[in-house]
């Protein structure tokens, strides 16, 4: 008696085209990852990247394990899907490498793109894959997230993810202001700040629980394929999963803050501790969560006789993507591998404190000091500020010079970025308030500047005006909106196409308006000594 034939063609057996497909989506996803590698080694919140290859392929072991899998029928609605799923991951590659072009790969929408050009690509080979006359990947759960998992290869749009940010720290500061009140301890919020009777606790962003949010969504999606297998409980995995992780991120930043109010020092051990456990016990609940819903639904039912088929046959739609795939990938390997970093792009950093100039006659200045312990978050030792006051009151008029500096390659746009006023100061307590111009050109003593970012902020009885510029390579960069196009074409434009160039960042601020401070000896030398850097 001959053996049935397997359910699922195996690799070898697969036409060339087809295999040269499977081959394609495999190298997609490794030049995926090593385009990402350095933040997901680096970047606390991509942590799970370095686990979703594992991930992915475990899923798509496990859907072709299904005991009856399900494939597509020859027709039109495969065919348009499968075609609308790649073109629409051509055209989320020509965005990435579009903003690759002018702020390099690096850049988090960069990333992002390319991310979802990933996922809709696999999504078209999958679709190709799984017609019924090849019967490589079947049509089931697991195969879907095996693809889906790789919308987290990167961090959300730059936009999106501050927002969230700022949403969870506002949620957890709140609420861990009601549980202080709730148990009698005396404590006052002040911003993203809490003010204890002996100390402070700031939760900034990395408590605000995005980086559980996204680990635990990947655990919930993984376990939702992997270890069940009914609609409702993967429904159930998927939903509880992200809740957990909020809620256990909540209570660490209750607990840090009650050790904090015990007199305990929690920048150290503490924090990094907690952290850490968090995020193991967090998986463990959700994977003894899902384990337990799998014993609930007992063996699988028996697999039906595999019924003989003809010889795999290849497709259209296989035949389309696999075609698309070839026509980008040289295109696509050109950009992402680029000229690379000049040839100073080890040169030392420029002596930032001598382009600080001496106090205007009758004002003072004081150098900002331990600045070096923000150069963890910054990614920078090259910092200086320094304040000019006319007077000792906080009501005379002073102005503060910050500068920051970063050799080529040594940390993205995106990061810098993420350290503008607009990012950093509303969770110190800053409130924005609008400006009748948020970018302007101004004069310096009757030397005309580039164009800057203008802000305001009020903090209690206190506002400050603010002026920055970010220079890359050289020249000053406009801030680029994610949503339009047609700037970042010209900006692409402007700048070339894939020149790794250093960074400067550059911020004036007062309590006076611009064109009180602009007479001031002081800040007409500091931009005379900011031109050969590009200002």
């Amino acid at each position: 008696m001959n053996p049935a034939p397997p359910r699922c063609t195996p690799f070898a057996s697969l036409p060339r085209v087809a295999q040269a497909l499977a081959l394609g989506a495999a190298a997609a996803v490794v030049a995926f990852a090593g385009l990402v590698w350095p933040a997901w080694l680096h970047d606390d919140n991509l942590a799970h990247g370095i686990f979703l290859p594992l991930l992915s392929a475990l899923l798509l072991a496990e859907s072709r394990r299904d005991p009856a899998p399900r494939f597509l029928a020859p027709g039109a609605l495969p065919f348009l899907a499968g075609a609308t799923l790649a073109l629409a991951s051509v055209g989320c590659l020509a965005g990435a490498a579009t903003y690759a072009a002018a702020l390099g790969w690096s850049h988090a929408m960069a990333q992002f793109l390319a991310a979802l050009a990933l996922t809709l690509f696999l999504g078209a080979a999958g679709l190709g894959l799984a017609d019924r006359r090849l019967r490589f990947v079947p049509v089931n759960w697991p195969a879907a997230v095996a693809v889906l998992l790789w919308l987290f290869g990167s961090l959300p749009p730059p936009g999106t993810y501050a927002r969230l940010a700022l949403f969870l720290q506002t949620g957890v500061t709140g609420g861990v202001m009601r549980v202080l009140h709730g148990l009698g301890i005396a404590a006052f919020q002040d911003g993203n700040v809490i003010e204890l009777a002996r100390t402070s606790v700031g939760v900034s962003e990395a408590c605000s629980g995005v980086r559980s949010l996204l680990s635990c969504a990947v655990a919930g999606l993984f376990l939702s394929g992997f270890a069940v297998r009914r609609p409702r409980h993967r429904l159930l995995v998927i939903a509880v999963s992200p809740a957990l992780g909020l809620a256990m991120n909540f209570l660490r930043s209750l607990l840090l803050t009650l050790v904090a109010n015990a007199g305990v020092d929690i920048s150290g051990r503490w924090h990094d501790l907690t952290g850490a456990a968090i995020i193991v016990g967090t998986t463990l609940l959700v994977s003894a969560f899902a384990f337990a819903l799998h014993r609930r639904e007992g063996a699988p039912p028996p697999a039906p006789a595999a019924e003989p088929r003809p010889p795999p046959r290849l497709p259209a739609l296989a035949a389309l993507v696999t075609g698309t795939f070839v026509a980008v990938l040289a295109a696509a390997g050109l950009l992402a591998v680029g000229p690379g970093a000049p040839p100073d792009a080890a040169r030392p950093a420029p002596p930032l404190a001598s382009l600080l100039p001496p106090p205007p006659p009758g004002w003072t200045a004081a150098d900002t000091g331990d600045l070096d312990q923000y150069s963890g978050v910054l990614q920078t030792h090259a910092l200086a500020e320094r304040v000019y006051a006319a007077g000792p009151g906080p009501d005379s008029p002073h102005f503060t010079l910050y500068l920051a500096y970063w050799r080529p390659g040594q940390a993205s746009v995106s990061l810098v970025d993420l350290h503008t006023p607009d990012a950093c100061w509303p969770g110190t307590g800053w409130e924005p308030v609008g400006v009748p111009r948020a970018r302007a050109a101004l004069q310096a003593g009757g030397l005309a500047l580039a164009p800057a970012e203008c802000r305001a902020f009020s903090h209690q009885n206190l506002r400050t005006l603010v002026w920055y510029w970010h220079l890359y390579g050289g020249r000053p960069l406009e801030i680029v909106d994610p949503y339009s196009a047609t700037r970042l074409l010209r900006l692409a434009w402007r700048y070339g196409f894939g020149r790794a160039g250093d960074q400067l960042f550059v911020r004036v601020s007062s309590n006076r308006p611009w064109e009180e401070i602009a007479s001031q000896p002081a800040l007409r030398q500091f931009f005379v000594n900011l031109q050969p850097l590009g200002l």
